[in-house]
């Protein structure tokens, strides 16, 4: 069974794109079939990923306008469905479809993936709805700073309804804490907060490192990019509790 796990926050600059791109790759190393679909109008994962042009995008998948395999970008490290303007556009119109939650799922259907992840758009937009009703699971990612933190509890509060009413066997697999600063008290602070008040719930940080910030610039990612930083360190040990839990 592929499990389907969407990544999502509100609030940007978080590092929701640069975990997708991070942890798809991580799985791939532990041996994993992994797809990863940009449901994110921006199209920041699609930008981190290839320097293909899209012809077939995650609007052609949401639309049922073309078949899931027709809209794979095949690659070394992880296949990908991107997203384009194309996708921006079409809210309104996938809006007044019937079933609109259901679009992606009903998509999706048996594939050959152990893994899909998705990357959300900050909002709980008609697209972010059709990935919580198609997840298995979702993952978190809260940077390491205040703001962030009090956004977590609106975030968690927020999502209750939509998942009670569209998938009530979502499993929230965990908060992964993002851009911990070790030499900043506040940075320090926020990780045990978070630590303390969701307990299980939480992966292992994510330290700071510009490493990732280069990741768009390369087009590969940063396994492949630095295996020795920082980044691709923590990435390895989220993805592996992935694996194994």
């Amino acid at each position: 069974m592929t499990r389907i796990i969407s990544l999502l926050n509100f609030k940007g600059g978080v590092g929701k794109t640069t975990s997708t791109h991070s942890i798809g790759a991580a799985l791939t190393s532990f041996g994993k079939k992994v797809l990863l679909i940009d449901l994110d109008p921006q199209g920041t994962l699609t930008f981190f990923s290839t320097d293909q042009k899209i012809t077939a995008s995650s609007m052609e998948l949401l639309f049922h306008k073309l078949p899931m395999n027709e809209c794979i970008i095949e690659g070394e490290e992880f296949d990908l469905i991107g997203s384009n303007i194309k996708l921006a556009t079409s809210e309104l119109e996938l809006n007044g479809h019937y079933g609109k939650e259901f679009r992606l799922k009903n998509a999706l259907g048996e594939n050959k993936y152990d893994y899909i992840l998705i990357d959300c758009p900050p909002s709980l937009s008609v697209f972010t709805l059709n990935a919580l009703t198609a997840s298995t699971d979702l993952i978190i990612p809260c940077e390491c700073e205040l703001a962030s933190l009090e956004g977590l509890d609106l975030l968690l509060s927020t999502l209750q309804s939509p998942i009670k009413q569209l998938n009530s066997t979502l499993n929230i697999l965990g908060i992964l804490p993002t851009k911990l600063d070790s030499r900043k008290n506040i940075s320090k602070e926020v990780y045990e907060i978070l630590q303390t008040e969701h307990k299980d719930k939480i992966f292992p940080p994510i330290r700071i490192n510009s490493k990732l910030s280069e990741l768009g610039i390369e087009k590969m990612s940063i396994l492949k990019y630095d295996k020795n930083s920082n980044g691709a360190k923590d990435y390895l040990k989220v993805a592996e509790l992935i694996v194994n839990g």
